[in-house]
């Protein structure tokens, strides 16, 4: 007849390849580091998976300081597991279709490139940061697939028959291009005509119209640099403008076409009987 286990009955025996990596990061640690890995948070855990998201952490935190390839390799190594078991358990809870490597690829890489956002504030900071982070690509997996912007890999015939909404027609890219360079053309010919009737203003209405259009000054204060009352300040940007417009006008349209014509026959007198 068999007796009931002791309560005081020891727990089961660690993995002795788990611990083994264990002894074997926790000396990488202190290489990396050059001090006690225990110092951020003082004493071990007592319980083991609290130890667990501690070396975590510390790996974490020694990659965020360091920026050592070996101890984001251990911390990889170490966390791997336990995070592509979150990761399952997360999709499974969520019942959503995403393919579970992809949301484990883009977790290490986002780990990898963001390390300075992570605060090694508790044993358990890794856990929480990393769990932040799976929640956030599987949300941005799920919007790019509703947008049609993920196509499986596997499959590349899709790529056939996948049509991209928002690329533009080479025919219609090259058309835009060119009207572009119309566009900027005429504003170069339009920039050149302004210039050359503006320079044949009078220096008083080219310095009343520049500060009055360029440095946008109110009449008033005009008239205290050029001299004069406000509203015959008004009339003589009233007629540089016009002056400017008919100009302009002329120099577009090219000259009249009597001044291109020959010589207008002369009129006959009709005789007077």
């Amino acid at each position: 007849m068999h007796g009931s286990p002791s309560p005081s009955a020891p727990a089961a025996p660690p993995v002795p390849g788990r611990e083994r990596i264990r002894t074997e990061l926790e000396a990488l640690l202190i290489r990396v580091i050059s001090r006690d890995p225990d110092a951020p948070f003082g004493a071990e855990p007592v319980d083991r998976d609290g130890a667990d998201a501690l070396l975590a952490t510390r790996l974490m935190d020694a990659y965020r300081i360091t920026r050592d390839g070996a101890a984001f390799d251990g911390l990889v190594q170490w966390a791997g597991p336990h995070l592509r078991a979150r990761i399952r358990t997360r999709l499974r809870c969520c019942g959503v279709r995403l393919d579970p490597e992809e949301v484990w690829q883009d977790t290490i890489v986002n780990i990898f490139r963001y390390p300075d956002r992570f605060q090694a504030s508790r044993p358990g900071a890794f856990a929480a940061w990393s769990s932040t982070i799976v929640d956030n690509v599987i949300r941005r997996q799920l919007r790019d697939a509703r947008r049609g912007l993920r196509i499986a890999p596997r499959n590349p015939e899709l790529l056939l028959e996948h049509i991209d909404e928002g690329a533009v027609d080479p025919g219609r890219h090259a058309a835009d291009r060119e009207d572009c360079r119309t566009a900027a053309s005429a504003y170069c010919v339009v920039l050149q005509t302004y210039l050359h009737a503006y320079g044949r203003l009078s220096e008083r209405e080219r310095l009343v119209l520049q500060l009055v259009e360029v440095d946008r000054l109110r009449y008033a204060d005009v008239a205290k640099v050029v001299g004069g009352r406000p509203e015959a300040l008004k009339m003589v940007v009233f007629r540089a403008r016009k002056r400017l417009h008919g100009w302009i006008q002329g120099l577009l349209d090219g000259p009249p076409a009597a001044a291109t014509a020959g010589p207008r026959p002369r009129r006959v007198a009709a005789a007077v009987s």
